[in-house]
């Protein structure tokens, strides 16, 4: 699938629809097996040791030595030792701390991103973003920026040059008078309209192309939409 949307419109939004759709990585004392290697069996063992895991498998590792000490006489008995219960359950549980340090940074970078486009409203001349359209609601269209990792809503009320009408077959909005069209993998020009800060959500608005005089950030792309032929 990924070979057959290369180099259109929409790659980018089909590949982070596809993402969304995998399940999350957990840990497991079965071999189930890596899916991004394609890999049947795979282990987590790193060194020098960055996770808990690695530690778990060092350790193990450790305790799979020979039982004869180099001075002939018998190892004394490991005080670290799992039985496959208690390995599960420690999968079990740093598969859950590490989602929840991950959801903590999601978090924290969403709330610095917010800051920065806060700090853009209040400009009285904020800067224009390149963005993609990733999907076409009946009330808007949602937009990712590139350059800022982040997803908004272009709220359909601020196409203020036409009525657009929802084209729910094709996931395209039209103008009722000029026929224009936006579509998935759409390029537009784009700046903050409003943040929500409680919601964590930013609305952005289309610049047209009398907006040109302001700075474009990290593109020479003119402002307003690049169709592709219909």
């Amino acid at each position: 699938m990924l070979a057959a949307i290369r180099g259109k419109a929409e790659e980018q939004a089909l590949k982070v629809a596809l993402l969304k759709s995998l399940k999350r990585a957990r840990y497991d004392p079965q071999p189930l097996g890596h899916y991004g290697l394609a890999k049947a069996n795979y282990l987590h063992f790193t060194s020098p040791i960055r996770r808990y895991a690695d530690l778990v498998v060092h350790r193990a590792l450790g305790r799979a030595r020979s039982p004869i000490a180099p001075d002939g006489l018998p190892r004394k008995r490991d005080a670290y030792h799992l039985d496959m219960a208690e390995i599960a359950s420690i999968a079990e549980h740093i598969s859950a701390t590490e989602r929840n340090a991950a959801d903590a940074e999601i978090d924290a970078t969403q709330m610095k991103k917010l800051e920065f486009f806060q700090r853009q409203l209040a400009q009285r001349n904020p800067e224009i973003f390149r963005a993609a359209i990733v999907d076409v609601r009946n009330y808007g269209l949602m937009v990712e920026l590139p350059d800022a990792l982040i997803t908004g809503l272009v709220h359909v009320s601020s196409l203020t040059d036409d009525f657009y009408l929802f084209e729910p077959a094709r996931r395209q909005l039209i103008g009722r008078r000029s026929r224009k069209r936006f579509s998935v993998g759409d390029e537009v020009s784009v700046f903050v309209a409003r943040v929500d800060a409680f919601k964590r959500q930013v609305d952005f608005a289309i610049a047209l192309a009398s907006n040109t005089s302001r700075k474009t950030r990290r593109s020479n792309r003119p402002p307003g939409i690049t169709h592709r032929a219909q």
